[in-house]
């Protein structure tokens, strides 16, 4: 790995971040995140602390998080079937593991507030699993009303967007504007009551 690639990578994730930033900004900061039993907090809040990359290449992600000094706690992943990068995201201190996103990921039930994949949902169609099991492990490991973020190829995103919907996720596809073929999918799992 050459020292420009890293820094084609984070000059690409600082604009990806200010861009995703700039679309959650609404939704993610809250006047009145009030829960029962708590202090009213200075507004505005963060409803974002834990972040998944699910596909974490060189960790860009992570390092755009910290340059842009934003408070959350971001867990780099690698996929077993990517180019293993897993020992230069660990060499810049950040937190990774190496997954078969075909297996359950080790963690709590609704650990994270956003989940993030940069083409993942390609790589993943070539593979044994499908992309529902995908979208079912996402769903256990995010936290109620929390977020996702998916790039990805056109054709991959409109599957995503059905399979989103089948799960009750509120889910939009928003076009980047750039003339390339990819879109983003924002996503957010409601609160269920009973």
């Amino acid at each position: 790995v050459q020292p420009e690639d890293f820094f084609e990578d984070l000059q690409v994730w600082r604009s990806a971040l200010k861009n995703y930033w700039s679309l959650l900004t609404p939704l993610i900061f809250s006047d009145h995140p009030k829960r029962p039993g708590d202090e009213d907090p200075l507004p505005p809040f963060n409803m974002l602390r834990n972040v998944m990359d699910m596909s974490a290449h060189y960790g860009g992600l992570n390092a755009a998080f910290l340059e842009e000094r934003k408070s959350v706690w971001v867990m780099n992943v690698v996929p077993v079937n990517a180019p293993y990068t897993l020992p230069l995201i660990l060499d810049q201190g950040f937190a990774g593991v190496l997954h078969d996103w075909c297996e359950p990921f080790p963690t709590y039930p609704r650990t994270y507030d956003l989940l993030h994949a940069n083409g993942l949902l390609s790589h993943l169609s070539s593979e044994r699993c499908s992309m529902m099991d995908l979208f079912l492990e996402m769903d256990r490991i995010l936290r109620p009303e929390g977020w996702v973020v998916l790039c990805d190829k056109v054709g991959a995103i409109e599957m995503a967007r059905v399979f989103a919907t089948q799960i009750r996720w509120e889910a939009r596809v928003i076009d980047l504007q750039n003339g390339s073929d990819q879109r983003l999918l924002v996503c957010q799992k409601p609160f269920v009551k009973k």
